[in-house]
């Protein structure tokens, strides 16, 4: 039971990793509040966006923060910081305290970041490292679907309400406190010191890998964002269903990314070094699916593929850099990494604009994400056949 509630609590500090539009469902309201101080629907957008900015910002300032504090007072800090920052806007009204708290949201999402991830990578080894990888990304979209679900429940009482979600942080911090050994973590942490000792720096290599990885994650976030903004429009625009039907589909990709965590480390027994090749492939198949859908049952047959295999690329990626890099550079490669994930969500709604214009046909956007997917399984295929 011990071991058990260890990992739980280890999972739990992915479930917020992605919580900065969480309370998105709240924007309306805030809209029409805000409006009364004269304030723009763009500027109170902001401050679901500026959350991002601040995380990019915490993550480049990663190697600053590890010389000054030990990786469980940092996560203890982050922890601290998601729940004071998240909901102090349930007691604010002013526009620009409410933008500083949403800053202090994002600098303690960038604190947890790379090391929800890391941990997993730290504390297990073998076949049960790869498992917990998988249940890890089942944890983060099942915690943002929760938060999400949370919040559309918590608007019928106002907007501010809905912050109170960003508490649940403490909930996460109080189960690494009582269930992670503060013992076991200073023990792992020894032998990064010593691998530190000879001061191990990031070597081409490794910048490399940690690149290529980091494209990998841009593209398929960049890709299954646009897709998530896209399929509600396509719905209602070819007249397939109604708008509630296409946020069943929004909801069963999620669902299915959860489904993809719980059988990563099977799919990965089967069919090992191909996995990314042939996730790639089907991903792909499944953006040209969702193109071209012209009924409600295509459509959501592509939505549930992508958001699968969507979950099973991002997995592999963060696996191989727990796998690949040493653990004094696991914290300087995740990071690059995760700038690209980062980088990937924030362009989405920009990116498929510039797409369009390159491919003025029918397929626009989708065209050049399927032509994408195209060179990229190709290179993924030719570099696992010349293994």
């Amino acid at each position: 039971m011990k071991r058990i509630l260890e990992k739980a609590s280890l999972l739990a500090l992915s479930t917020m990793l992605v919580s900065t539009f969480a309370v998105s469902p709240a924007i309306p309201q805030m809209i029409e509040h805000f409006a009364q101080q004269g304030i723009a629907a763009a500027q109170v957008e902001n401050l679901i966006t500026v959350t991002s900015f601040a995380i990019m910002v915490t993550l480049l300032a990663n190697g600053l923060v590890v010389r000054f504090l030990s990786e469980r007072n940092i996560i203890i800090a982050g922890l601290l910081l998601m729940a004071i920052g998240g909901a102090l806007p349930m007691f604010l009204t002013a526009y620009p305290l409410i933008l500083l708290a949403r800053i202090l949201l994002g600098l303690g999402i960038g604190l947890i970041n790379a090391r929800a991830i890391n941990i997993i990578g730290n504390f297990f080894t073998g076949q049960e490292r790869v498992q917990m990888m998988g249940l890890r990304g089942s944890a983060e979209v099942l915690g943002s679907a929760g938060l999400t679900l949370l919040v559309g429940w918590l608007t019928q009482f106002g907007w501010q309400p809905a912050f109170l979600v960003y508490l649940f942080a403490l909930v996460i911090l109080a189960l690494f406190l009582l269930f992670v050994p503060k013992e076991e973590l200073l023990a792992r942490m020894e032998v990064k010191v010593e691998e530190n000792a000879p001061k191990v720096k990031l070597d081409k290599t490794m910048w490399m890998m940690g690149i290529y990885l980091a494209f990998l994650a841009f593209f398929v976030i960049n890709v299954n964002t646009f897709l998530t903004i896209r399929i509600p429009q396509i719905v209602l625009a070819k007249g397939i269903g109604t708008a509630q039907q296409a946020s069943l589909i929004l909801s069963l990709m999620q669902v299915m990314g959860i489904v993809a965590g719980t059988v990563f480390s099977s799919l990965v027994g089967r069919l090992k070094g191909w996995l990314l090749a042939v996730s790639y492939v089907v991903f792909g198949l499944a953006v040209v699916g969702i193109a071209f859908a012209d009924n409600l049952w295509v459509l959501g047959l592509g939505g549930m593929v992508s958001g699968f295999f969507y979950s099973i690329i991002l997995t592999i990626v963060f696996s191989q850099v727990t796998d690949r890099a040493p653990k004094a550079l696991l914290n300087a490669v995740m990071t690059i990494v995760l700038m690209g994930c980062n980088i990937g969500g924030a362009t989405s709604a920009i990116l498929p604009t510039y797409l369009e214009k390159l491919n003025p046909t029918p397929t626009g956007a989708f065209g050049i994400y399927a032509i994408g997917c195209a060179l990229i399984s190709a290179g993924l295929i030719y570099k696992q056949l010349k293994k």
